[in-house]
């Protein structure tokens, strides 16, 4: 039988086949895209995403993650958690319908209601996959999964470059976000057919609620934490600062959601596998802060480093569109490194059954976020917003040190021990490529070769600080996966 260790390198290598075809996909389409539209266009999407996001943690309520989490699955229990996907999804649906009858009060653009009530259709139709995706990551079967994914991420592509190349401006986002719901839910349907079936037990029903209301309350504080920032630049500074503040997040933070979706939905199943073995989570737990914390060091910094080049080459086709975006583009850079580096012990905390450990710490975020912004938002500056952001999210550490310390045995010492190597790396990348004289040119191949070298200087700096462990780290998973393939 496969290792757990082993079995879990697998399902990162299948999940990051996805994710993979997404950063491809996601690349050339944001370079599109963001080339055709402006930025009030894009701050429209960005605003009507605000709702869409805040009932979307109503429309689940940590049910698909409770059903997951649970020892045993029966037919049954499978139907009342898919029931109970059904009527919270048909709620949410309902409540967005009712909300963008006075969207126009709190945003300029005058089609924000008719962008919320279309994008609201994706809380019905995720329910169609729900069933099949609850099992396949029970089962840990996320090589099932790649098919989906990867159909998933190239119908969103296809359709919003096709759309916006003819002229459908914002709508092409909207209608490429639903086709790819479409084509996912479908895709997942064929790979483990599961027929539809309503059942009611009460009492699993309580079980799941139990489980997903402090991540409801954690959740619904994730997203306030998360479009706080959002809200207030687009009803105080309008859409157009919207626009350059969505977009700098996007890029900032989307390391965080590539590794979301590679490594750390791979680690939930895993880890409440051995939720009863400490010993093995807290080993597993501090080589996945290593290795994630090298993969987003080398993507932010490279971003970071090349901000400018980025924004103006890759996103503006060589004008200065986005250029008011560069200073909290490189702020949330720093971010993104931070939220990658601490999003894996939430699969911990979830597969112990701790969910009001992040509540509490969400809590906390949240109240920093808020008194700060009442202080800066008045300043006109998405800098000042996006500083915020990233000085709110890093006060979790005083609610999550103490719970690593309490239940995983791990200290400031161990942590440090993983994470001291970010900082000299980050330096020397960012400092290297300073060095490099911009008489080079700005056409993509220049930014390429600039970002090459930015990567190339992090990763070498960060293996000469540790002695090359990550490298040896997936050398050897990679090797003891070929053995047993031959095996």
């Amino acid at each position: 039988m496969m290792s757990s260790k082993a079995k879990i390198f697998r399902n990162v290598i299948y999940t990051g086949l996805t994710k993979g075809t997404t950063v491809i996909c996601m690349a050339v389409t944001s370079m599109i895209v963001a080339r055709n539209l402006s930025p009030s266009d894009y701050g429209v999407v960005a605003f009507a995403g605000i709702i869409i996001g805040f009932l979307g943690q109503f429309s689940d309520l940590g049910v698909g993650s409770a059903a997951v989490r649970r020892p045993s699955l029966d037919k049954k229990s499978l139907q009342t958690a898919f029931t109970l996907k059904i009527i919270l999804g048909v709620g949410a649906f309902l409540a967005v319908q009712l909300i963008a009858l006075f969207a126009h009060h709190f945003f300029e653009h005058p089609a924000t209601g008719d962008v919320m009530r279309v994008l609201a259709f994706n809380f019905l139709l995720s329910t169609i996959g729900f069933m099949p995706w609850v099992t396949l990551t029970r089962e840990q079967n996320f090589r099932a999964l790649v098919v989906p994914g990867v159909l998933s991420v190239v119908a969103r592509s296809v359709i919003a470059i096709t759309l916006v190349l003819s002229g459908w401006e914002y709508w092409s986002i909207v209608v490429a976000d639903i086709g790819a719901t479409i084509v996912s839910t479908i895709a997942i349907q064929l790979m483990r057919k599961i027929p539809m079936g309503f059942h009611f037990d009460w009492h699993v029903a309580q079980e799941y609620l139990r489980f997903g209301a402090p991540l409801l309350g954690s959740g619904i504080l994730v997203f306030f934490l998360f479009n706080l920032d959002n809200l207030l630049i687009g009803s105080v500074m309008g859409s157009i600062q919207l626009g350059y503040y969505a977009l700098a997040f996007t890029w900032g933070s989307f390391i965080c959601s590539l590794l979301r979706d590679t490594v750390n939905s791979v680690l939930f199943p895993a880890f409440s596998a051995i939720q009863d073995d400490t010993a093995a989570m807290r080993r597993r737990y501090l080589k996945t802060v290593d290795l994630v914390a090298f993969l987003s060091l080398i993507v932010n910094t490279t971003l970071l480093a090349n901000a400018h080049f980025f924004l103006v080459t890759f996103l503006g086709n060589g004008s200065d569109k986005w250029v008011s975006a560069t200073s909290s583009f490189e702020i949330l850079c720093i971010y993104g490194i931070i939220r990658a580096t601490t999003e894996p012990l939430g699969n911990c905390i979830m597969a112990l059954g701790r969910t009001r450990v992040l509540l509490q710490a969400n809590i906390l975020a949240g109240l920093v976020e808020v008194v700060l912004l009442a202080l800066v938002v008045i300043s006109g500056k998405i800098e000042l917003v996006a500083a915020v952001v990233l000085v709110a999210y890093a006060t979790q550490a005083v609610i999550y040190i103490p719970f690593l310390r309490r239940h995983l045995g791990i200290g400031v010492r161990d942590l440090a021990g993983q994470l001291w190597p970010i900082v000299p790396a980050l330096l020397a990348g960012y400092g290297a490529t300073l060095l490099v004289p911009a008489s080079l040119g700005d056409s993509l191949a220049t930014l390429a070769v600039r970002a090459l070298f930015t990567a190339s200087v992090v990763a070498f700096v960060h293996g000469l600080c540790t002695r090359f462990r990550c490298f040896h780290e997936a050398r050897g998973m990679i090797f003891e996966n070929m053995v047993r393939a031959r095996a």
